[in-house]
């Protein structure tokens, strides 16, 4: 039984005893002791009835006291398991108010529970993050007529009171009433900066492992291609060697000396076109294990150029003109001599290579601001467009040098020469008409003199 029904009995019982007293003043003397017999008998009943009510009241009592220590008990459990939350935990009204705040968030703000409660949850945000932190909040607010929102994610930058900004994890949960108006917001923040620290890290480590193994695959790739080109020319000039030197053993006592040292320069040819091979391969692979050095020392630059010359019309049998001109504005040029003669040996090589027999090859040395520029041009097949891109690739050989002798490694080796002496390289070229090479080398300051 409620108030108002106990109000009710206590009103009825009210107008049962007027009602009684009404009549006792109408009726004659001989029908008082009646009267008043129905009157004890209605207070009699009255009082049962309150005593019902009272007893009722008594138990409505009791149970009311044990819902309050009940609701006083998942209070402090409430507050406790706020309290243990290892994350920032925010109350807020739909504006991010602060209502509460547990320990957490204290101590991710640096800033006192007595200074959080009160403040506007934002004053903590970046100020380039302020305008789109407020239209999240404004967009949640917006959502409210829709029961379904219970709960959005994002992150963003905090800056705590005197330390260092640091960027969170935010997630918010709606406060709904019994009518699922929107009434309040629950905000857990978590510092996750150092668990991106962690996560490049380890983004980091997982991309140099595919590197490192994209590259041994790589390697792996090259030495089996190196393996397989190589034995396929070396065979050419093996087998040039071989019969030579089998002809010359047994019927050099008949060739008149002309036709012996016929035979003796295809060896010797066949000889320097397997150096050659073996200075590239040994180039290659001492790039691709990270031993190819760059040492440079003071070069006289016309010595270097005319000596090698020299060698290449001795291998080229003066089938071929070269026309060398220099113009030095220094005695010495300090470059790496053994990467230098890689890049001026490999394309006049293929300037002697792919042109007709009788033409002449123009190469130029010149000297100016601290670097040298050194240009071969010749009237050869010249390299097809969509080839000129893939020059520099090992093996990478040009769609009409298919008939010609060749690894495909020497371009490749002259770029890795011209990069170790932080140089550039530049290539023109048309079909039938002719190549021409433009390679630039800056002059080393560590001079070894």
């Amino acid at each position: 039984m409620n108030l108002d029904d106990l109000a009710l009995q206590i009103q009825n019982m009210r107008n049962r005893v007027a009602f009684l007293q009404h009549q006792s003043e109408q009726q004659k003397a001989q029908a008082d002791i009646q009267l008043l017999a129905a009157v004890f008998k209605e207070v009699y009943l009255a009082l049962e009835e309150l005593q019902l009510v009272n007893e009722d009241l008594k138990q409505q009592n009791e149970e009311l006291h044990n819902t309050q220590q009940a609701l006083v008990a998942e209070s402090q459990r409430y507050q406790e398991l706020f309290e243990e939350v290892p994350d920032a935990y925010f109350v807020t009204d739909t504006k991010g108010i602060i209502q509460e705040a547990n320990s957490a968030a204290t101590n991710l703000l640096n800033i006192s529970k007595s200074f959080l409660l009160g403040k506007p949850i934002e004053i903590f945000v970046l100020e380039k993050e302020l305008i789109a932190f407020h239209l999240k909040l404004t967009y949640l607010r917006d959502r409210a007529q829709f029961p379904d929102w219970k709960m959005q994610e994002w992150e963003v930058n905090l800056r705590p009171r005197n330390k260092t900004p640091i960027i969170a994890a935010v997630k918010v949960v709606a406060i709904r009433n019994q009518y699922s108006n929107l009434v309040g917001l629950r905000w857990i923040l978590r510092d996750i900066g150092e668990s991106k620290r962690t996560q490049a890290k380890l983004q980091w480590a997982e991309q140099a492992m595919r590197q490192a193994l994209a590259k041994e695959r790589e390697f792996s790739e090259l030495k089996s291609r190196l393996l397989t080109v190589t034995s396929h020319e070396f065979r050419t000039p093996l087998a040039t060697i071989h019969s030579s030197a089998e002809l010359l053993e047994h019927y050099r006592h008949l060739w008149s000396e002309e036709r012996q040292q016929t035979h003796l320069r295809r060896i010797q040819t066949s000889v320097m076109h397997i150096t050659q091979l073996l200075d590239d391969v040994l180039v290659l692979s001492q790039d691709e294990t990270g031993k190819l050095e760059f040492n440079p020392t003071p070069i006289n630059l016309v010595e270097f150029c005319r000596d090698l010359l020299e060698e290449l019309q001795q291998s080229d049998r003066s089938q071929h003109a070269i026309a060398f001109s220099s113009e030095c504005q220094c005695t010495l040029a300090n470059l790496d001599a053994k990467l230098l003669r890689q890049i001026l040996s490999n394309l006049l090589s293929n300037c002697l290579k792919y042109s007709p027999l009788g033409s002449t090859v123009k190469f130029s040395v010149t000297t100016t601001n601290e670097q040298a520029i050194f240009q071969t041009q010749d009237s050869g097949i010249g390299i097809p467009p969509f080839d000129i891109e893939h020059i520099f690739e090992p093996f990478h050989r040009a769609s009409n040098a298919d008939n010609i002798p060749g690894m495909g490694l020497g371009m490749s080796i002259v770029k890795q020469a011209v990069d170790l002496h932080s140089g550039e390289i530049t290539v023109e070229s048309a079909i039938d008409v002719g190549t021409t090479f433009r390679v630039i080398l800056p002059f080393s300051i560590n001079l070894h003199l």
